[in-house]
């Protein structure tokens, strides 16, 4: 048996020399609460850290949005969403009072 191992690792060939795998690491975040929560990453490689985060939360009445998004050294794009549902409700009641029904058009 040990011979027939030694043959397969004989035809297998040796290692090239000189490769290294390439290392990189994952961490992830995953935190949750009441009304709001938090996913982030961070990616560690050869070339650098990269990496980024989205926060978000409700409130009463909407629900907001931010993060960042970065890679390596360079440059970080921070973006945020702020939605007001009830500004919006507002806007579409008022636009359905004022619009004419199809009926009423003619």
């Amino acid at each position: 048996m040990a011979e027939r191992g030694d043959d397969a690792m004989a035809a297998a060939g040796p290692a090239s020399p000189g490769v290294a795998p390439e290392n990189h690491d994952l961490d992830l975040e995953l935190k949750v609460g009441q009304d709001h929560f938090r996913l982030g990453g961070r990616l560690f490689g050869r070339s650098g850290v990269a990496g980024a985060w989205l926060n978000g939360q409700v409130r009463p009445w909407g629900f907001s949005l931010d993060g960042r998004v970065q890679q390596d050294a360079r440059r970080g794009y921070d973006f945020k969403f702020d939605a007001d549902v009830r500004d919006w409700l507002r806007t579409v009641r008022r636009w359905m009072l004022e619009t004419p029904s199809p009926g009423e058009r003619l």
